[in-house]
């Protein structure tokens, strides 16, 4: 598959008013773009629940726990302990749950930020890493090794580029809330993405590619931003 390579830029922490992120009770914010309610020991970034980082701040059972409670729903839309609601596809938080007539924005902020800070332009973040992967056509396995893993984040954007030891180049365009593929002759094809905590699978046209993380590198510019590479990248 012909390379395709994309830059994109990460939403960097905003200098806001300290009492717009008071973080109301139950709730605690460990990093920018990350919620965690401790009633439901569940965490959230701007995609919804996240499973990575759930098990780094509640441990693997509360993975575990969420990881069966997604598989029963396939929303990212979302309720804290607190009433307040979030709209992943809205990017907005309400003080009032569902309702959406009041509008939570310390909260709104520390999830989804901004496309900016302080009017400079943003810098690009990116994480790579090693790991193991397997990919198939119509069930038939026709690589199984090595791979390297690199994401490229802007704001609520991903790229995840996955390549092969073979030297096969797979590059998963975020576009709104579903992933692109495009193939040599410029084609693009729909992908379907499940997130297995460290593990990825995704499946475009006859194809079904696993990836799991063995080992990760932040940049310098991704700081404390997002976390260790399949737990934020898979999610």
């Amino acid at each position: 598959m012909k390379q395709f390579v994309l830059l994109l830029s990460a939403t960097l922490p905003l200098v806001i008013n300290s009492a717009a992120l008071a973080q109301p009770a139950g709730l605690s914010y460990p990093r920018q773009g990350v919620v965690c309610d401790s009633v439901g020991r569940t965490c959230y970034d701007s995609y919804g629940p996240s499973i990575g980082i759930t098990a780094d701040v509640y441990g693997q059972g509360a993975a575990n726990n969420l990881t069966a409670n997604l598989n029963q729903t396939n929303s990212r839309d979302f309720r804290l302990s607190t009433g307040q609601a979030c709209s992943v596809p809205r990017r907005t938080c309400w003080n009032d749950g569902w309702s959406a007539t009041k509008v939570a924005p310390g909260l709104t902020q520390q999830l989804f930020g901004s496309n900016s800070a302080n009017g400079q332009p943003l810098q690009p973040q990116k994480i790579s890493g090693t790991g193991l992967c397997s990919l198939s056509r119509s069930g038939q396995r026709i690589f199984d090794g090595t791979c390297r893993l690199k994401q490229v984040r802007k704001g609520d954007q991903n790229l995840y580029e996955v390549q092969l030891q073979n030297g096969s180049n797979y590059v998963f365009r975020q576009n709104g809330s579903q992933y692109q593929i495009r193939d040599g002759f410029g084609g693009i094809w729909p992908v379907t993405f499940i997130d297995h905590g460290n593990t990825g699978i995704f499946r475009f046209g006859d194809y079904k590619l696993v990836a799991t993380q063995e080992s990760s590198n932040r940049n310098a510019a991704v700081g404390s931003a997002i976390g260790n590479l399949l737990n934020a990248l898979f999610q």
